[in-house]
């Protein structure tokens, strides 16, 4: 979109600053970040210029809104950490309790050797 064409919808929308559908139209014009943020930039100034305007707040919020989730999305995705299968897992809670159990009784029996007590 080149910079007339910005400029004629820019002249649209203020002309029909109250129509909600012609902000909307704007935006959409804007389906990327650098396209947001010119449009942003807009909003911004028209904000500067009608300090607490609720359209412009509105709709600048909406730009925010949208930026966020443009950029959320092009974010790299990572697979999620490797687990093991229900059944190997309990096999290997089933082993580490029996390691335990052997090192109790292997405990008991030295500490039984050691102090002249018969199991």
């Amino acid at each position: 979109m080149d910079a007339s064409e910005v400029e004629a919808a820019w002249a649209e929308v203020t002309a029909r600053w109250d129509d909600e559908a012609a902000h909307r139209a704007f935006l959409d014009r804007y389906p990327d970040l650098p396209g947001l943020a010119e449009a942003g930039r807009r909003y911004r100034a028209a904000l500067q210029a009608r300090p607490g305007d609720a359209v412009a707040v509105r709709w600048r919020e909406e730009i925010v809104k949208r930026a966020t989730v443009i950029a959320l999305s092009q974010l790299p995705r990572t697979k999620p950490p490797r687990q093991l299968a229900p059944g190997r897992r309990r096999l290997l809670l089933i082993a580490i309790a029996g390691v335990t159990a052997s090192a109790i009784v292997w405990l008991y029996l030295r500490f039984a050797s050691v102090t002249g007590a018969a199991p």
